[in-house]
């Protein structure tokens, strides 16, 4: 994982270091998602093919941070395939 420093321009622009992109393979006019996490932004890269799905992903964290907040949970059992704890969280 690289790590680096920038800083937030006057202008709210945000440089990310030739480090970081290149070992991203990020190009010019590449599209990011932009989160903000309790303070913490994240940037995702936005890409066609998985844009649907991380729509959907962020959709059902935010619906599993209520139902937290709310006392409710799911147990699910670690050896669990990924498809049959998804299919726990959809209903």
């Amino acid at each position: 994982m690289e790590v680096s420093i920038t800083k937030l321009s006057e202008n709210g622009q945000v440089v990310i270091p030739a480090e970081i992109r290149k070992d991203a393979g990020l190009k010019p006019s590449t599209k990011f998602l932009v989160f903000n996490e309790g303070g913490n932004i994240l940037l995702k890269v936005i890409r066609k093919e998985t844009l649907t799905r991380d729509i959907q992903l962020i959709e059902n964290i935010e619906r599993s941070e209520k139902q937290i907040r709310e006392g409710k949970f799911i147990k699910v059992n670690s050896l669990m395939e990924d498809e049959e704890i998804d299919e726990l969280f959809m209903h």
